[in-house]
């Protein structure tokens, strides 16, 4: 589960004190780094204050509120500077009767969505009980990384996010189910902001059966070399196939695989093209094209049980 970090401190720091600190030698791959970081983001916690004021700064100019966040509403962002290697927010947890929650229902809040993390991020307990999780752990590299695949889940515990609780989420290691908290609540984080999440995986697990659900980080390349294959000449097709084989990502190699096959109508041709995939080095590939496979043929399974 993630490292909880006795970092109590009786200073109340201002926002732009921390950002600082953080500007000065963070870099947040690293776990003694950004845990080195903890006593700074409690004494920004001990600032009882700080937060109503920002949020009622902002309030003032709605034409700028919030600018440049890319999140949910739940998430207020408190920092960002693309040269650096982390930014700040706050996430706000509503309980079950709150009324964003019964209007919204849980997933904006990633309630009840079992995941891991590509990045690490540390987190206090600003305001309420805290959200609860149950935490569970993996071993990252021990998994390929296609729907259906066994994670070697590791029930360890449940607990809340507290207040002036501090802890330290691990990129592909800690994997949480968060629940709603008890009363509206509210965490401050320093998040990872590296090129990790775009290069590496983030799965949601499914935690009764132990198995990944699916990958839930978006990548743009998937997109592009759909469009690419749907509309491309002969030439941008050649490039796309060229990926499906050389590609350094197995999951980039598949997608292109994937995008090739959508081209072709005919189902035994499109088993023939996606049969390429079987042959592929990565595990992933391999699996990821017998589902494909399988989708192709389910409709003729269909037809000829009808036909018996």
């Amino acid at each position: 589960m993630p490292i909880v970090i006795d970092s109590r401190q009786n200073i109340s720091l201002q926002l732009e004190e921390l950002i600082e600190r953080l500007d000065v030698d963070l870099d947040t791959r690293c776990h003694d780094s950004i845990s080195a970081a903890a006593a700074g983001l409690q004494g920004l916690a001990n600032n009882r204050t700080f937060l109503a004021d920002r949020v009622a700064a902002e309030l003032k100019d709605l034409a700028t509120m919030q600018r440049g966040n890319t999140y949910t509403p739940q998430v207020v962002m408190l920092h960002l500077d693309p040269r650096k290697n982390y930014f700040l927010r706050a996430n706000i947890w509503p309980s079950a009767e709150d009324a964003v929650m019964q209007a919204s229902g849980p997933d904006p809040f990633f309630y009840h969505k079992p995941h891991d993390h590509n990045f690490n991020f540390l987190t206090v307990g600003y305001h309420g009980p805290g959200y609860w999780s149950d935490y569970y752990e993996y071993d990252y590299d021990q998994v390929a990384g296609y729907p259906g695949e066994d994670m070697g889940l590791r029930f360890i515990e449940r607990s809340a996010l507290s207040a002036g609780k501090t802890m330290l989420y691990r990129a592909f290691v800690d994997v949480h189910d968060q629940l709603p908290a008890e009363e509206l609540s509210i965490s401050l984080n320093i998040m990872e902001n590296t090129l990790r999440p775009v290069v590496t995986d983030q799965y949601a697990a499914d935690t009764v059966s132990g198995v990944i659900k699916k990958m839930v980080n978006r990548n743009n390349m998937v997109c592009v070399l759909s469009v690419a294959a749907a509309i491309g000449d002969e030439n941008t097709v050649e490039i796309v196939d060229h990926i499906s084989r050389r590609h350094v990502n197995p999951r980039i190699r598949f997608a292109a695989l994937k995008s090739m096959g959508s081209r072709v109508h005919n189902p035994d041709q499109r088993i023939e093209l996606l049969s390429h995939g079987l042959d592929d080095a990565s595990l992933l590939v391999r699996e990821s094209a017998k589902a494909e496979i399988r989708k192709v043929m389910a409709p003729r399974a269909e037809t000829e049980h009808a036909r018996a």
